[in-house]
């Protein structure tokens, strides 16, 4: 399934990352985002609010410190849902950093463009909220800093 939706879905958001630049993607939010670049895949299922999930199903679910399930590999073209979570933790050698995520009411959602199993970390592709700047961003998350709120992929 990866090979026939995963890649294309992952090479979609790479594209509209780079329309990004000049023009608004989807209608600016985390989930308008996710479902232009489903949009451009034809293969790719839309997300569905009447689901559990509503965005496939479940691969990786993480509170906090502690892994809950782990049902296969996180993969490039894969859909990450932050819920609440607080990440805290170390960028480079002494330079420390706090990120508050999905914390209004509304949860991150991005298309993941690559994993690093050994650091458990993810590069993303999502909507940016910040007035003026991209409308999509590409943001490293590491598992490992996360010290509340939920990781679902």
């Amino acid at each position: 399934l990866w090979g026939r939706v995963g890649l294309h879905v992952s090479d979609a958001a790479a594209v509209l990352f780079e329309k990004s630049r000049r023009v608004l993607v989807g209608d600016g939010t985390y989930t308008g985002f996710v479902l232009a670049v489903a949009r451009q895949v034809p293969a790719a299922a839309l997300p569905s609010r009447a689901a559990r999930y509503p965005y496939g199903h479940l691969v990786y679910f993480q509170t906090a410190g502690t892994v809950h399930k782990r049902f296969a590999e996180i993969m490039p073209g894969d859909v990450i849902v932050l819920q609440n979570a607080l990440f805290k933790g170390f960028k480079g050698l002494h330079q420390s950093y706090q990120a508050e995520l999905g914390t209004k009411g509304t949860p991150v959602v991005g298309i993941i463009g690559e994993f690093d199993i050994r650091k458990t970390k993810v590069r993303v592709y999502e909507a940016n909220q910040h007035v003026g700047c991209q409308t999509v961003e590409y943001v490293s998350y590491r598992f490992e800093d996360l010290k509340s709120g939920t990781v679902k992929v």
